[in-house]
C-alpha cells in the first residue's frame, strides 16, 4: 500500500474511511468496516464472520455488529504497520496464571520510567492483589506492559498513557544512532504527537548536521504541518456541529504556518468569506429590522420595544437560530412596494412563531407574543393553580382567528405548538455559567424531599439553540466526579451534562434499583428541560460500573426518555433482563472486559447476541484482558456513536413491559395502578429478575381508521396521552383496548391538557394533545 523515503510516506492508493487525504504515515489504520450510520472500525485484518454477527478485532478489542448495519468493507494492512520498541524492564516475577476473572480494578498513573501501582480483586478472593507494573512495548497503536512483582500481561491503547511517560520511554533509545532517532520521529508522526514530532525533528537535526537528513527532515516537517491543518479543519467541523461560532472563527485565523496544503488553504478562506459575508447579511438584517421598529407610530413603537430587542439580541448572539424564521419577511421584502408595517409583522410573528406561520397583520404578531407570554408563565409554574388558570383563560380570549380561524382548536393548538418549540426555555436560567459545573435542588412535591443534580453547559451556550444532552450516572463518587470523566468531549461536541445525585443519606451508595433513584433522575431531567435549552429527542444516558448498572435499568424503564444509552462495565440485573426488548426501539453501546464475570456465557450470550441478531441497534464492544472497568478510552466513541442517534418520539407502533411501580410512562401510555402480583419489590427481585411477573402494553396506531389500538395485560388502570403525530383530531377518534372499543367519538380539544402536560414534564419535541383515562 506504501512506499516510505526516509521520512516522507508517499501513499499509491486511496483508503476509503481515512479523515486526511494526504502523503502521510499511518492515517488508516486496519481494515476499514464502515457503518450505514457512517461509525468507522478498524482492525488487524479482514472481520471475523458467525453467520450473520461481525467480529472486527484490533489487538486491543472486539467489536461485534450485524452485518446488515455494515456499508461495505475496506481491507487494508496498514494498521499492522509502525515503529514499534521493545523495552527491558527487571522483572522479580517471571511467570504465573493470568486470572480467570476481575471484578475491580485500581490504577495508578505511568510514571516516567513506565511503572505504575496495579490491584485487582477476583471473585473468589479474599484480599487485594498489588504489584507494580511496567510497560515492555511501544507501538503507535498498542502499549503492551506485564506486572513486575506479580504476573500480569496486558496492553493498553496508547493514547492512554501520558505523553510524557512515552516520550521519556523513547528518550532510552541510543542518542548517537541516527537510525534508531528518526524511528522515534516516525512513530511520534504515527500516533499523530504532532508537536512532539517537531520538536524531536528540531533536536535529530541539531545533533546530526548532514545534509540527505535535513532534506529528509523538511519533507517529514511538511507532513506534519499538513497533518496538524488537517486536523484544524475536522475540529471546524466538529465546532460547527457544536453550535461553537467563536472557537470556529478562532480556528479559522490559525492556518499561518508555511507549507499548509494550497487547497486546503484556499478551503480555508472560502469558509472565511462565506462567513464574513453571512455577518455583513445578518448586520444588515438587524439594521433593517431597528429602522422599520423607528418608523412605526409613538404608541405602537412602545408596545414593541422588548420584543424587538429581544430579536435583534437573538440576531447578534445565535444568528443561525433566526434566519430561518425571518424567511417570510425576506422574500417579501423584494417585493416592490411592500407597506414597512407588513414587513415588520412578518418578521416578527415570523421569529415568534416560524416563516410558515408568518403574518402581515400587526395585531396578529402582537397576539403571537401575547400567546407565547401567558405559555411561558404557564410553564414557569411560580403562580398556583389559580393563577394558571387565569392565564388559560387569558390564552383562549386572544383573538385566534386571524392566525387559527375562529372556533378551530386543531389549527390554535398547531400554532401555539410550534410557538412552544420556539420560544426559550420557560425558566431560562440567566446566571448560567458554560463550562463550570452548577447544583440545582428540585423539590418533589409528593414528598418534598429534594433532588439535587449537577449540571454543565457546553462553551458558546445559547438559549435559543438546542443541544444534545447526557445524563450520567455515578458510580457511587458523586456528581461532579461523573461530570469531570465526560465533561471534555462533552464540551467539544456541544453536549449539557446532567449527572443526578440519586444516593439516599444514609444508605449503600451503590445502585439499588429503587422507585426513589429512579424519581431523583426523572425530576432531574424534567427540572434541567425547563430550565436549559434541551433537545429532548438527543438525550442518552450513560453510566460506568454500578453507574451503568443504573443506566442500563433506568433507560430500559423509561425508554421513551431516550435515544440510546451508553453502558460501561454495567451488568443486566433484577429488571434489566425482563426489560431488555425495549432495546427494539431504544439503541444500546455497551462495553465490557472479557475478564468480567458473565460476559461472554451470560452477557454477551443471553442478551446482548439475541438482541444483536433481531437487528436491533446495538454495538457490542469486548476488551481483551480486561475486567469491570471504567474504560475512558471508550468515552470518545461513545460521543460518536450518540452524535448519530435521535429520538422517535411518537413510534406507531410498540411493546413495553413493567413490574415496578416507578416504570409508569411508555410513549404516551401512562400506567396508573398493577394488577395484584405484577409489581415487584428490588429487594424482592432475583439476580436476573426470574421471579419478576411483569405487565405488558402493546401499542398499535392506524392512521387509516384514526385508530389506537392497546393490548394490555396486568393493568388495571391506565393513561392514554393522544398525539397529532398519531392520530387526526380532525376525524372521528378511535380507542381499542383488548380489541374492545373503548372510545369511539369527535375529541372536545382544551390548551389545558397539552399546557400541563408540558408543565410537568418539559418535553417540548414530545407534545400531547389530550388524555383518555381507562380502567
Amino acid at each position: 500500500m506504501r512506499e516510505y523515503h526516509g521520512f516522507l510516506g508517499v501513499i499509491r492508493g486511496t483508503v476509503v474511511g481515512c479523515a486526511v487525504a494526504l502523503a502521510a504515515w499511518a492515517q488508516c489504520r486496519g481494515d476499514s468496516v464502515i457503518m450505514k450510520n457512517g461509525i468507522v472500525y478498524r482492525g488487524l485484518g479482514a472481520p471475523d464472520r458467525d453467520n450473520t454477527l461481525i467480529f472486527i478485532s484490533d489487538g486491543l478489542k472486539r467489536v461485534v455488529v450485524r452485518d446488515s448495519k455494515i456499508e461495505r468493507i475496506e481491507a487494508n494492512n496498514a494498521f499492522r504497520t509502525g515503529e514499534k520498541f521493545q523495552l527491558v524492564q527487571p522483572m522479580t516475577v517471571h511467570g504465573g496464571l493470568p486470572p480467570e476473572k476481575v471484578v475491580s480494578v485500581e490504577a495508578g498513573p505511568w510514571n516516567g520510567r513506565g511503572r505504575r501501582s496495579f490491584t485487582y480483586v477476583g471473585p473468589r478472593l479474599n484480599k487485594p492483589i498489588r504489584m507494580e507494573q511496567a510497560i515492555i512495548e511501544i507501538g503507535p497503536h498498542i502499549v503492551k506492559f506485564r506486572g513486575v512483582d506479580g504476573f500480569w500481561v496486558g496492553q493498553l491503547e496508547t493514547n492512554q498513557v501520558p505523553r510524557e511517560s512515552v516520550t521519556s520511554l523513547l528518550g532510552r533509545v541510543q542518542q548517537q544512532n541516527v537510525e534508531e532517532r528518526e524511528r522515534v520521529v516516525r512513530f511520534l508522526m504515527d500516533v499523530g504527537w504532532h508537536a512532539e514530532a517537531k520538536k524531536e525533528l528540531d533536536r535529530l537535526v541539531n545533533d546530526f548536521p548532514r545534509p540527505d537528513l535535513k532534506e529528509r527532515a523538511a519533507n517529514a516537517r511538511l507532513y506534519i504541518v499538513g497533518a496538524e491543518a488537517a486536523e484544524r479543519r475536522h475540529e471546524i467541523d466538529v465546532y460547527t456541529r457544536a453550535q461553537q461560532p467563536g472557537r470556529v472563527a478562532s480556528l479559522l485565523k490559525s492556518f499561518t504556518e508555511k507549507g499548509i496544503p494550497t487547497q486546503l488553504l484556499v478551503e480555508i478562506r472560502e469558509i472565511e468569506r462565506r462567513a464574513q459575508q453571512q455577518r455583513t447579511a445578518d448586520q444588515s438584517v438587524a439594521g433593517e429590522l431597528r429602522k422599520l421598529a423607528d418608523g412605526l407610530p409613538a404608541a405602537t413603537r412602545a408596545q414593541w420595544k422588548e420584543p424587538v430587542a429581544e430579536v435583534l439580541k437573538a440576531i447578534a448572539e445565535a444568528p443561525e437560530t433566526v434566519r430561518d424564521r425571518l424567511a417570510a419577511w425576506r422574500k417579501a421584502k423584494s417585493q416592490p412596494g411592500m407597506a414597512a408595517q407588513t414587513q415588520f409583522a412578518l418578521a416578527m410573528s415570523g421569529y415568534i412563531a416560524g416563516h410558515e406561520l408568518a403574518s402581515p397583520d400587526l395585531n396578529t404578531a402582537l397576539m403571537l407574543w401575547k400567546a407565547r407570554g401567558l405559555v411561558a408563565d404557564y410553564l414557569s409554574g411560580g403562580g398556583g393553580a389559580v393563577t394558571r388558570s387565569e392565564q388559560l383563560a387569558q390564552l383562549a380570549d386572544l383573538d385566534w382567528a386571524a392566525v387559527a380561524g375562529s372556533s378551530d382548536m386543531v389549527r390554535r393548538l398547531e400554532v401555539l405548538s410550534r410557538i412552544i418549540q420556539l420560544m426559550p426555555p420557560p425558566r431560562q436560567d440567566d446566571e448560567a455559567k458554560p463550562e463550570e459545573t452548577m447544583i440545582h435542588r428540585v423539590p418533589d412535591q409528593e414528598n418534598n424531599e429534594p433532588t439535587e443534580y449537577a449540571v454543565r453547559l457546553p462553551p458558546e451556550y445559547h438559549p435559543l439553540r438546542s443541544y444534545p444532552t447526557l445524563i450520567v450516572m455515578h458510580a457511587a463518587d458523586g456528581p461532579n466526579k461523573a461530570i469531570d470523566k465526560w465533561a471534555a468531549e462533552a464540551a467539544r461536541r456541544g453536549y449539557i451534562l446532567i449527572a443526578p445525585e440519586y444516593s439516599v443519606p444514609g444508605q449503600p451508595p451503590d445502585y439499588r434499583y429503587t422507585a426513589s433513584e429512579h424519581a431523583a433522575v426523572e425530576l432531574s431531567l424534567r427540572d434541567a428541560r425547563k430550565r436549559y435549552a434541551i433537545d429532548s429527542d438527543r438525550v442518552f444516558a450513560a453510566g460506568q460500573l454500578s453507574g451503568g448498572n443504573m443506566a442500563w435499568d433506568f433507560a430500559l424503564a423509561h425508554a421513551d426518555l431516550f435515544a440510546g444509552v451508553v453502558v460501561i462495565s454495567g451488568l443486566p440485573a433484577k429488571y434489566v433482563p425482563r426489560y431488555i426488548s425495549h432495546h427494539d426501539r431504544l439503541p444500546l453501546f455497551y462495553v465490557m472486559g472479557d475478564l468480567a464475570p458473565g460476559t461472554d456465557d451470560i452477557i454477551f450470550n443471553n442478551f446482548i447476541k439475541p438482541s444483536i441478531l433481531k437487528t436491533w441497534d446495538i454495538t457490542f464492544i469486548e476488551y481483551f484482558k480486561r475486567g469491570l472497568e471504567e474504560f475512558p478510552e471508550e468515552i470518545i466513541p461513545a460521543f460518536e456513536w450518540m452524535d448519530r442517534h435521535r429520538r422517535d418520539p411518537y413510534p406507531k407502533s410498540f411493546k413495553a413491559y413493567t413490574a415496578r411501580t416507578s416504570d409508569d410512562r411508555f410513549y404516551g401510555v401512562v400506567v396508573r395502578d398493577l394488577a395484584a402480583g405484577r409489581a415487584t419489590a428490588p429487594e424482592a427481585a432475583e439476580v436476573l429478575g426470574q421471579n419478576l411477573n411483569p405487565a405488558s402494553i402493546e401499542m398499535k396506531s392506524s392512521s387509516l381508521s384514526n385508530l389506537i389500538r392497546l393490548e394490555v395485560n396486568g393493568i388495571k388502570r391506565l393513561d392514554i396521552w393522544l398525539s397529532p403525530k398519531l392520530t387526526d383530531f380532525k376525524r372521528r377518534v378511535q380507542v381499542q383496548i383488548n380489541d374492545r372499543p373503548y372510545y369511539k367519538g369527535q375529541i372536545k380539544l382544551e390548551f389545558e391538557p397539552m399546557l400541563e402536560d408540558l408543565r410537568v414534564r418539559g418535553d417540548r419535541q414530545q407534545l400531547y394533545w389530550h388524555r383518555i383515562s381507562a380502567g
